[in-house]
């Protein structure tokens, strides 16, 4: 594969998009259904058609999910290159529903693939839990590292997933998440909340922060539950505001205009009107596999007005 090369010489298209600064906020892919299932590899791409997964079961948990959101992604911890052939333990496969009100994780543990055909996967879609598993209070922090996808992802991913492995954290190497050129990524689950660019000094400080419920804005991406638009407005709002939590900001409405998108935003009292345009990018790879380079669309923040809430006004 010839990698994409910076006119500094750095290689891979996650280098080209650095130098290039090509925007980050607004890319995080809207997802809000998840099911992911350990699996220590080898990781092929497509990632289900991985060896050592159970082919008949891959292809029922297809048929079942076809047709719509669920993401299915293939886990590991940090640093696992292989595992023995007869496992010491069960395997562990989350089911999750992100969202901004209901979010929610059920563990499951099993032996074989065809054991998770005993559960509904379309459960992920819904806001109510399911009855199966076991109820997850934590955040899990999943570190694209898929080689096969792309080398960016696991050049820069790993040295992340390493330097998060030692932390109280529950960490995962997983599969291909979206966004190749803004490597090292980082994914916060039942929150859906994307980081990107990160190193391994940037992605501790990211996770200790998010740890006490903050999000630090200068890696943020976007929430998955969300348009690009209001990811595009959120991050903005953030960088305006500086390290605040991740659920100080309220979305209160979204709607589209003549030059794109106005996005109301509601934090500490005060209401904030981001206006929001969607714009071609340069031309780039957006992956270091392209066979040719396209223009993504980025969504552009061109205009915030703040004002403050009746609510928050003293009688």
């Amino acid at each position: 594969m010839r990698l994409p090369t910076a006119p500094d010489g750095s290689r891979g298209c996650s280098a080209l998009a650095r130098y290039t600064g090509e925007q980050i906020s607004g890319t995080a892919g809207r997802t809000t259904g998840w099911l992911l299932v350990e699996h220590s590899g080898p990781w092929r791409h497509p990632a289900f058609a991985s060896p050592g997964l159970d082919k008949d079961a891959v292809a029922e948990l297809a048929a079942r999910i076809a047709g719509t959101g669920i993401k299915p992604q293939l886990i590991k911890r940090p640093g696992t290159t292989s595992r023995a052939a007869s496992p010491t333990g069960p395997l562990r496969a989350y089911y999750v529903h992100v969202s901004r009100t209901r979010p929610w994780v059920r563990r499951v543990d099993f032996e074989n693939l065809s054991e998770l055909l005993a559960h509904d996967v379309t459960a992920v879609e819904r806001p109510e839990p399911p009855s199966f598993g076991v109820p997850v209070d934590h955040t899990l922090y999943l570190v694209c590292t898929h080689a096969k996808k792309d080398p960016c992802c696991a050049v820069l991913g790993r040295p992340v997933a390493s330097a998060l492995a030692g932390g109280r954290a529950e960490v995962w190497e997983t599969t291909h998440v979206g966004g190749d050129r803004f490597a090292a990524n980082l994914v916060t689950l039942p929150q859906g909340v994307y980081f990107g660019r990160l190193e391994p000094e940037s992605a501790v400080r990211t996770v200790a922060a998010f740890e006490r419920g903050l999000v630090l804005a200068e890696n943020y991406r976007g929430r998955c539950s969300d348009s690009s638009a209001a990811q595009a407005a959120e991050a903005a709002l953030r960088a305006r505001l500086g390290t605040v939590g991740l659920d100080s900001i309220a979305h209160l409405c979204e709607e589209e205009t003549a030059d794109g998108v106005r996005v109301t935003l509601g934090h500490d009292g005060g209401l904030y009107t981001v206006s929001v345009s969607a714009v071609e990018g340069q031309e780039c790879p957006t992956t270091c596999s392209a066979l040719s380079p396209s223009r993504p669309v980025h969504h552009r923040v061109t205009e915030i007005r703040e004002s403050r809430s009746t609510a928050a006004s003293p009688n």
